[in-house]
């Protein structure tokens, strides 16, 4: 499977990114992965699609050829406000038509214990107004409790390898 995961937040010191590395580890078992971290790009406030601008940024071009390589993208995000981080719909929002027919699924993050739902509801909702096909979710829960630079919680390390398989299944 070739999978693209797109880290869906910019804030420096996010747990998101110790969720994104552990299911990127897990992924690349048997899998062709490759990760776009927001936090390392520059992708500026979208003025025109892709496809309607003569100079688009790197990392949008960078992006657009990620998405086109890929059989799954995978969001991870945490939830801000009930819903995804600004900057996670701004950078999918420079595509339209080449998310079509494309599996994604979602890994939504919060310090609290419903473990991003509303966001991935709403990523869900998105999904399909982009013509992508939604599928298997991870909501983790009280990230900080399970996840660190050093370890993650025996608890999620079966989930996550739960959560590869159901993406695994859904192509």
């Amino acid at each position: 499977m070739k999978q693209l995961i797109i880290v869906g937040t910019a804030r420096e010191g996010s747990k998101t990114g110790l969720v994104a590395d552990a299911v990127r580890e897990e992924f690349s078992e048997g899998n062709d992965v490759k990760v776009f971290d927001l936090k390392d790009r520059e992708v500026p406030s979208m003025e025109r699609m892709l496809q309607h601008d003569e100079n688009p940024p790197e990392d949008v071009k960078e992006f657009a050829e990620l998405v086109n390589w890929c059989e799954m993208l995978t969001l991870i995000s945490p939830e801000y406000n009930h819903s995804y981080p600004g900057v996670l719909k701004n950078c999918l929002d420079y595509l339209y038509s080449e998310y079509g027919g494309k599996a994604f699924s979602y890994v939504t993050v919060s310090g609290g214990g419903f473990g991003g739902v509303r966001s991935q509801s709403h990523l869900h909702d998105l999904t399909l107004a982009l013509g992508g096909r939604p599928g298997p979710s991870l909501h983790v829960s009280r990230v900080g409790d399970h996840f660190s630079e050093e370890k993650v919680s025996e608890e999620y390390i079966d989930r996550i390898k739960t959560f590869r398989d159901n993406c695994r299944e859904f192509l």
